[in-house]
């Protein structure tokens, strides 16, 4: 392979280009993603081919073009991989479009509230918020004041943790309401495509505190 990368340096100086640039501006969020099955198959075919070449199962202009699709390909990978480690995190003025987590601005008395406020989002994410009134005792104003806190899918709620659910019971003024009616497990139920009795209720419009304003009651 040094034969080879010697006789292509220009090409595979641009193939690790092209891979820094995929990296760069396809990193997710935050977080480098080498995982999953796909980065395995990957991994397998490309030790296979090596093998077959190596091991001298592949001989002439068959195992030269083998060598050069390795070669090239780990290029790529790599420079894929430095691009991302080197790509920043998305900054504050991308959070309304990726429905990135940020600081949002405290609320009065914030530090007095015992527990731990949970962590929001500036706003929805790109497919919009879920009706959090689907959770049993949560309607209409206290999914508003959930929002105002950045609080607006499932999941955000199925991740609270004891100090959360103390923090946002506090806040709204019922404590131990949220435990008694397993708001995060209602949640956790949701957030993977479950159902609750309440949410099937409130989806047929049999729950009023569950409706929207401008939405009738349903027979």
């Amino acid at each position: 392979m040094l034969y080879l990368a010697s006789q292509f340096v220009w090409f595979l100086a641009a193939a690790f280009a092209l891979g820094f640039v995929m990296g760069w501006i396809g990193r997710d969020g935050s977080r480098l993603r080498l995982g999953g099955a796909a980065v395995g198959w990957f991994a397998a075919l490309w030790a296979a081919g090596a093998g077959l070449t190596w091991l001298q199962f592949l001989n002439g202009t068959a195992a030269v073009w083998v060598e050069s699709a390795l070669l090239f390909t780990a290029v790529y990978v790599a420079g894929c991989i430095l691009g991302a480690l080197l790509a920043p995190a998305p900054s504050a003025s991308t959070a309304h479009d990726t429905g990135a987590a940020a600081t949002l601005p405290p609320v009065p008395g914030e530090a007095e509230i015992p527990g731990r406020r949970p962590a929001g989002l500036v706003a929805a994410k790109q497919a919009g918020p879920d009706d959090l009134k689907l959770i049993k005792g949560i309607g209409r104003q206290n999914e508003d004041r959930l929002q105002a806190l950045g609080i607006w899918h499932f999941e955000q709620i199925a991740a609270w943790t004891p100090e959360n659910v103390e923090w946002i019971g506090s806040y709204l003024a019922f404590p131990g309401r949220i435990e008694r009616e397993d708001w995060v497990g209602q949640a956790k139920t949701l957030a993977a495509g479950g159902e609750t009795d309440f949410a099937k209720r409130a989806r047929a419009g049999l729950v009023e505190t569950s409706r929207d304003e401008d939405e009738p009651a349903r027979a």
